[in-house]
């Protein structure tokens, strides 16, 4: 069997062009690119990875051939591996034999033992004459028969310059999305980060971030604990980009009921369910124009990110009992404490939807990882709390100390709620670390710090300190929550774990 002729080159070419040139959407255009490389040719195993600014990172973009576990897996540094040495070098690499090749990493698990399967692989950089953008492989088995280099090399980078260029078409759609990591960022002066407090050098990496990706419609995943300001920092990429005077609308995905979180994000029309007797714009609407804040998107339902991920990559929806497709222009910021990547491999948390999320990934430093600002915080919260309940309060320099050495296991929030309790405890005056001996026993017992946990001994079970939080609250699920530093969807799971009573709430 002879090399193949120039006939399925030209056919492949010719489909290629057809999907880069009609698809909407960057991750489909490259998936159906590969597909037609392995339908046409014979190339299989195909991937695009393309580079993460924000991480430094080469990730896989688009593999259809493989599974959504191992692409996760799939992140580089530039010159580690293959990939990563062809995204480094911009030069293309053709691999005879994949087993004897010492740079294959392998890293994701999916290519098997390459000793008894013997392929070649080629990698190519996805390379605007501007920039290198990504990397495409491909690979051919040798059991398909005989295979020029020369010849598959040569398609393969006509093939990696159309990518290129389409690629390079959604950055200039987004590009502070995709702008160099070392690109100075333009800071606005400090006051004008409102409700933003903080002067660490793990802070001011956030806020370098924030306004870096605010001017752009990019969507940007917070990470982070629960209480680290994931809300606050949301705010501040709406406020601070072009969007500012359009609307902020936020949502707590883990607040709502299963049944009514796609109501309230796609809306409803007249008589779609029980009980719906007008119709009602969901959040998407009420955010065209503007930012759309998903918090705890984590929790959302299997059902509900199908419907999300139409949103984001089409831009498109339709009402619960509607059949007119509503368009809308939405910037899209969503938080998680958990880890998502646990959830795609649980096959929880869909993998698309997942890299739709992260095209700006964000870690927020949780506070004990930022103990110097303590004060800033504990200053700022207690001017706040001065407007509110008309009672000034001040601490010591050593009570200030005491602070700053506890783990706050709830952050940002359980600090503000700790001095709120104080205001309302202690009255005016100053606060010495010996007014805080309750505070740190409540830590070391590892209960919810609050003047009501002095008593709190290391036998308290989490099962007391729910049921109690439940009491403080008025039975109120999401004030519990509050004092906890939970979501409702977390304590409703203790309650139902504990056996704690319905009727108590």
């Amino acid at each position: 069997m002879g090399p193949r002729s120039a006939a399925p080159a030209l056919d492949a070419l010719h489909d290629i062009g057809r999907v880069l040139a009609r698809a909407t959407d960057l991750t489909k255009a490259l998936t159906s690119t590969l597909l037609v490389l392995r339908s046409h040719l014979g190339l299989a195993n195909g991937t695009v990875s393309l580079f993460d600014p924000v991480t430094g990172e080469v990730f896989v973009e688009a593999a259809p051939e493989m599974p959504d576990a191992a692409r996760i897996l799939g992140r580089l540094r530039p010159g580690q591996g293959i990939v990563g040495r062809v995204f480094q070098t911009g030069v293309a690499a053709a691999v005879p034999d994949l087993a004897e090749e010492p740079l294959f990493l392998n890293a994701t698990g999916s290519w098997g033992d390459t000793a008894l399967d013997r392929r070649a692989f080629y990698a190519l950089p996805l390379d605007d004459r501007r920039a290198t953008l990504g990397v495409l492989t491909a690979e051919r088995r040798w059991a398909d028969g005989p295979f020029s280099f020369d010849a598959d090399l040569r398609l393969l980078g006509v093939v990696a310059g159309m990518l290129a260029a389409r690629v390079r078409l959604r950055q200039l759609e987004d590009p502070a999305a995709h702008a160099r990591e070392d690109a100075p960022p333009v800071m606005p002066p400090r006051e004008r980060w409102k409700g933003i407090v903080g002067a660490s050098a793990r802070w001011r990496e956030v806020l370098d971030t924030v306004a870096r990706v605010a001017p752009s419609r990019a969507t940007v995943l917070l990470r982070g604990e629960s209480g680290t300001g994931k809300e606050v920092v949301a705010r501040a990429l709406h406020d601070h980009g072009p969007r500012a005077e359009r609307p902020y609308v936020a949502v707590n995905c883990a607040a709502l009921p299963e049944t009514l979180l796609e109501s309230e994000l796609f809306g409803h029309e007249r008589g779609a369910f029980t009980g719906a007797a007008q119709a009602r714009p969901g959040r998407f609407e009420l955010a065209d124009g503007g930012t759309l804040f998903l918090d705890e998107v984590g929790e959302l339902p299997l059902a509900a990110q199908v419907k999300l991920l139409r949103a984001i990559q089409e831009r498109q929806f339709e009402r619960i009992g509607g059949r007119r497709t509503i368009t809308v222009d939405v910037r899209l910021v969503a938080a998680t404490n958990r880890d998502l990547e646990a959830a795609v491999r649980a096959g929880s948390f869909r993998l698309d939807l997942y890299h739709r999320l992260q095209v700006v990934e964000l870690e927020l430093p949780p506070l004990r990882e930022r103990p110097d600002d303590v004060p800033l915080l504990v200053r700022h919260f207690l001017d706040e709390l001065a407007a509110e309940h008309g009672r000034t309060l001040a601490f010591a320099p050593d009570a200030l100390r005491r602070l700053q050495a506890l783990p706050w296991p709830g952050n940002v929030r359980q600090l503000r709620n700790v001095l709120e309790r104080l205001v309302v405890s202690h009255g005016a005056g100053t606060v010495a670390a010996e007014d805080l001996a309750w505070l740190a026993e409540a830590h070391a017992a590892g209960a919810p710090a609050g003047p009501a946990e002095a008593e709190a001994t290391p036998a308290v079970t989490e099962r007391d300190r729910v049921a109690e939080a439940l009491v403080r609250a008025g039975h109120v699920q999401a004030r519990a929550a509050r004092l906890l530093g939970m979501t409702v969807r977390q304590l409703r799971y203790r309650v139902r774990k504990y056996g704690i009573a319905v009727e108590r709430f």
